[in-house]
C-alpha cells in the first residue's frame, strides 16, 4: 500500500562528511518523515558491508540503497522502493509546498548527489 504525507519542513545540507535531505510532516517532532543521506567518502568497511550507497529512513525503518526510482515533481517526490525493503511498502509519496524549498537548484543538486541516476526530475 502506498504511503503518503505532506511535508511541512524540508531540510537539505552538506556537512563535512555527508549530504542529507529530510522531509517532515511536523518539524522536529514528526509523525511521518524521510531522511536520505550519502557519505562523501566510503571506507573499506562501508564497501564490505554494502553501505557504500545512500541511506534511506522512513519513520524509523531504514536500509541502504532501497529505492529503485525516485521521481521529483514540482510539489511532490515519489520514492519507489524495492520489493520487501520496508514492511512491504512499495512507495512513499511526499507532497510539499513550493515555498518549502528555499533554493530549488540546491535542493535538486543535493538529491542528485545522493541518489544519482535513480532520480528523475519532472517539471
Amino acid at each position: 500500500m502506498e504511503q503518503k504525507f505532506f511535508a511541512n519542513l524540508i531540510t537539505c545540507e552538506k556537512g563535512d562528511e555527508s549530504y542529507t535531505v529530510g522531509f517532515s510532516d511536523n518539524g522536529d517532532e514528526p509523525n511521518n518523515y524521510i531522511i536520505i543521506e550519502k557519505e562523501l567518502e566510503f571506507d573499506e568497511q562501508d564497501i564490505d558491508l554494502g553501505m557504500n550507497t545512500y541511506y534511506f529512513e522512513y519513520n524509523g525503518n531504514s536500509d541502504y540503497g532501497i529505492c529503485r526510482k525516485v521521481v521529483l515533481k514540482k510539489t511532490s517526490i515519489l520514492f519507489l522502493l524495492n520489493n520487501n525493503s520496508i514492511d512491504d511498502i512499495p512507495e512513499v509519496l511526499v507532497s510539499f509546498s513550493e515555498k518549502s524549498i528555499n533554493n530549488k537548484e540546491k535542493f535538486v543538486e543535493m538529491l542528485r548527489n545522493i541518489l544519482g541516476t535513480i532520480l528523475v526530475v519532472e517539471n
